[in-house]
């Protein structure tokens, strides 16, 4: 029989090897995925809270005598956590076609649902038909396409050492704590507005540590140590952010690049841009650099494709929302009660039925 159970220390092991079998390339953020992991098998206790104070991604898995046949792993997009996204969902090959990674999504589904978690996403790659059929089988619907670009290791770019001259007419800077509302507004506008609902998004998960701005090697070490970082791009006149820049680090020589621009001001993508690569390349931050552009923002695209980045795989984001209809009393039902229908035309109603060779979703 098998069980699905949270996640313990001493099955780490068999679910790092279970994570080799996956047979798709992978989101960016999935590189990291074993030693989070490894820190969620000693927080086993977390999964006898509420999934609001979960401190480390949730993970269960699915087994049979002893032995984990499959996992999924979700943790919380954001502060408000009212949106989960399922990082990992792995079945053992020698198990498939079993049901069990559907079940794994209904258990999770069930147990975040009945603690008022409505909303649910994942990034499945366009070349994965069988999880693009099973994540659609379980309510999901495409909502924006994601392509990410990886950075060569022999792109070149110049530049003074100097921060205070960065940027044309000092237009670049790091993110400030005083920026914190402005970035949170700047991306409400520029998700769009199914997505924005979704993921809703908080004030606080724009939350910005204060920093020193030095020399530029001590700047980049404090950076690194802080994990996550903006630059900014600021309209003077206005007293606006025209578009951010936010720089993932998950270790040294690991960076995710998250770009956001104003639709606005869309025609400054390319400086934004090539300020990013050129600041990341002067402080020494190489390695495995990663870029992630959605389709609604084009002109980002462009401008990382102008670069000169290359295309490291396509990615659909697919969301799952679970909305609750408000609690009516019911009518009391006469045999007076009559009801209008259109006419048919003569023409007899008939039902087709539904085939699936490909993974539909409602854009």
């Amino acid at each position: 029989m098998i069980k699905i159970q949270p996640l313990f220390a001493t099955e780490s092991t068999q679910v790092r090897a279970l994570l080799r079998y996956q047979d798709e390339p992978v989101p960016y953020e999935s590189f990291c995925a074993e030693d989070r992991y490894l820190i969620t098998g000693l927080t086993f206790w977390q999964h006898w809270l509420p999934c609001h104070w979960h401190i480390s991604p949730s993970v269960y898995v699915a087994k049979e005598d002893g032995l984990v046949l499959g996992m999924i792993s979700l943790h919380p997009i954001g502060k408000s956590k009212n949106c989960w996204q399922v990082d990992h969902l792995v079945v053992h090959p020698n198990h498939r076609g079993r049901g069990i990674a559907q079940e794994l999504l209904r258990f999770a589904f069930a147990l975040f649902g009945s603690q008022g978690i409505s909303h649910f996403v994942a990034e499945a790659s366009d070349q994965n038909s069988g999880a693009l059929n099973l994540l659609a089988s379980c309510g999901f619907r495409r909502s924006a396409r994601i392509t990410h670009y990886q950075v060569p290791s022999d792109l070149k770019s110049g530049g003074d050492d100097n921060i205070d001259s960065l940027g044309s007419s000092g237009t670049f800077r790091l993110a400030e704590p005083e920026d914190q509302i402005s970035l949170y507004q700047l991306h409400q506008d520029v998700l769009p507005a199914d997505i924005r609902l979704t993921f809703q998004y908080v004030p606080e998960d724009f939350y910005i540590f204060p920093l020193k701005v030095e020399s530029l090697d001590k700047l980049a070490r404090r950076l690194i140590r802080r994990k996550s970082w903006f630059w900014v791009s600021c309209d003077p006149e206005r007293k606006v952010i025209t578009s951010s820049c936010k720089v993932t680090a998950h270790r040294e020589g690991d960076y995710h690049l998250e770009f956001a621009v104003h639709p606005g001001w869309s025609h400054t993508s390319k400086d934004l841009v090539d300020f990013v690569l050129s600041i990341m390349r002067r402080a020494g931050m190489k390695g495995m650099v990663i870029a992630k552009a959605y389709d609604y923002q084009t002109s980002v695209i462009e401008a990382l494709e102008e670069a000169g980045l290359e295309r490291a795989g396509h990615f659909s984001l697919l969301t799952r929302d679970h909305w609750l209809r408000a609690k009516t009393p019911a009518k009391k039902l006469t045999l007076e009660r009559t009801v209008n229908l259109n006419p048919l035309g003569g023409k007899p109603a008939i039902n087709l039925p539904m085939t699936f060779e490909e993974p539909t979703f409602n854009n």
